[in-house]
C-alpha cells in the first residue's frame, strides 16, 4: 500500500513539473521527422476531405487492405474495434439510415517518426465539429496516435487510437470550444452522402 502511494504521489509530482513545463516560457523538447511528418500531414488531409464526405468506402481503401488485424479505438466506443469486421461496420452504416447531418474533421499538429523502413507512428490533433440527427451541434477537439506502413501507392493506416485527456479536461474543453458560426452554412451546403450497396457490411 505504502508502495503505491509513494507511486501514485511520484506521478502527480512528474505530471505537474511537465505541465508546468508545457505551460511555461520553456517549450517541451519535440523530436519527429519533419519530412515525414508532412507526408502524413498530406495524408490526411485527404483522409479528412473524405471523412468530412462520409465517403467510407474511400476511407476504407485509405487503410492497409493487406494487413489483417486494423485497431481503431474511437473514444465513444468501447471495447477498442479490431479487425475488419468490426472496422467495416463502423464505417458502413445501414443502407438507408443517415445518422449525421454533417461532419467536419481537421487534422493537425502531426508529428511522426519512423519505426521501420515502411512503418510510422504519429501523434496528431483532431478537431472536430459535428451534428447528430435530432441532437445540436458540438465541437471538441482530441489527441490521436496512429500506425502507418508505406505501400506502393503511399501510406496506409494500420492503427488509430484517439487519446481523451482526463473527464474533467475534456468537460472544460468542449465548453471552451463553441460551434463556429459557419458550421450551419457548412451543414447546409453539405449533400446526403450516398448510401453504401445493401452488401457493403457484409464483404
Amino acid at each position: 500500500m505504502r508502495s503505491m502511494v509513494l507511486a501514485i504521489g511520484l506521478m502527480m509530482t512528474c505530471g505537474t513539473a511537465m505541465a508546468g513545463a508545457h505551460n511555461g516560457s520553456k517549450p517541451m523538447p519535440q523530436n519527429y521527422d519533419t519530412e515525414l511528418s508532412a507526408e502524413l500531414q498530406s495524408f490526411l488531409d485527404t483522409y479528412a476531405e473524405a471523412y468530412n464526405r462520409q465517403d467510407y468506402a474511400t476511407l476504407l481503401t485509405m487503410w492497409d487492405q493487406d494487413y489483417p488485424n486494423p485497431i481503431y479505438m474511437a473514444e465513444e466506443i468501447n471495447p477498442p474495434m479490431h479487425g475488419w469486421s468490426v472496422l467495416k461496420a463502423y464505417f458502413n452504416p445501414k443502407p438507408g439510415v443517415q445518422v449525421l447531418d454533417g461532419i467536419w474533421n481537421g487534422y493537425t499538429d502531426v508529428r511522426a517518426h519512423y519505426l521501420t523502413d515502411d512503418l510510422a507512428m504519429a501523434t496528431y490533433k483532431l478537431t472536430y465539429h459535428i451534428k447528430v440527427k435530432r441532437q445540436k451541434a458540438m465541437s471538441s477537439w482530441d489527441r490521436v496516435l496512429a500506425v502507418f506502413r508505406k505501400k506502393d501507392d503511399g501510406w496506409k493506416l494500420t492503427a488509430y487510437a484517439e487519446a481523451p485527456m482526463s473527464p474533467l479536461t475534456m468537460v472544460r474543453k468542449m465548453l471552451q470550444n463553441a460551434v463556429p458560426d459557419s458550421f450551419d452554412e457548412y451543414l447546409d451546403a453539405q449533400e446526403q452522402p450516398a448510401m453504401p450497396p445493401n452488401d457493403s457490411a457484409e464483404k
